[in-house]
């Protein structure tokens, strides 16, 4: 089937998958292992940026001096240990696939590593043309570099792409990228 000249860039967690209070416990325990307090509101509005930026916006509200790459690898081992629960946002499955069938092309975009990112869209079927993961990029979200990347591996144009997203830094982000943005606000989640 031809590709429309549309593309589709989601997010990942908090728009295909509820994943954002499992990974919040996750960054909580390994925050709270090097004595750094977090806060769950600020954390939901930074949701896109990287790990490790996330984990320094949190120190450096403190004095103290902690190697946030070491924090992020505990964060990963915890996630490791727990397997936590992740349920489907069914409404925007349904709606990737549906796109997928149409012909157009879907990527997505996630401050999330790919090592949390895959294992989940195995279990739950989620296919699409690409991922691109903070592993892929120098700066997450807000910065345009995670949707910039998923236009050029799906060939699209930034004007062409339109992105779904849940939080203020990828709205940030998809508008400095250069891309329409539909904004998905998931009702049942705190």
């Amino acid at each position: 089937m031809k590709k429309n000249k549309y593309a589709y860039i989601f997010d990942f967690d908090g728009v295909l998958v509820n994943t954002m209070p499992a990974h919040f416990e996750c960054y909580k325990k390994a925050l709270d292992e090097v004595g750094v307090s977090i806060d769950e509101k600020q954390f939901y509005s930074q949701a896109g940026m990287t790990g490790v930026e996330q984990i320094n916006y949190f120190i450096n509200k403190t004095d103290k001096t902690i190697d946030a790459e070491k924090v992020y690898v505990r964060k990963k081992v915890i996630w490791s240990e727990n397997k936590p629960t992740v349920s489907e946002i069914e409404c925007n499955l349904l709606w990737l696939k549906m796109l997928r069938e149409q012909g157009y092309s879907v990527a997505i975009a996630s401050g999330s590593s790919k090592g949390s990112i895959l294992p989940i869209m195995k279990q739950h079927n989620i296919e699409v043309d690409t991922v691109v993961s903070q592993e892929d990029v120098e700066r997450g979200k807000p910065f345009p570099d995670l949707f910039l990347a998923a236009a050029e591996r799906l060939s699209a144009k930034a004007e062409d792409c339109i992105v779904i997203e849940d939080s203020d830094a990828g709205i940030e982000a998809a508008i400095a990228a250069g891309m329409k943005v539909m904004r998905f606000y998931d009702n049942s989640v705190g």
